[in-house]
């Protein structure tokens, strides 16, 4: 049968923590904590934020400064 640990609004993060710590060891509570910072601050980035030397690199086009235009025409 599985246990589930009940987090209501009313507990303190810092019984939380303590009642992790407690079930599961400092370790691996720490373990988990760090590999969920980790995961979080990987956010996608997209195609068009990138910088031109990567997307030089993954095979775009670079974005630059836009070239000049003269009567319609690209110079």
């Amino acid at each position: 049968m599985y246990s589930t640990m009940n987090l209501t609004a009313d507990r303190r993060p810092t019984e939380t923590l303590h009642h992790l710590i407690d079930r599961h060891g400092t370790w691996a509570t720490l373990r988990a904590l760090a590999s969920v910072l980790l995961r979080r601050r990987r956010a996608a980035m997209r195609a068009d934020d990138l910088p031109d030397h990567l997307r030089r690199d993954v095979g775009l086009p670079e974005q630059g400064a836009p070239p000049p235009v003269r009567h319609g025409m690209p110079v």
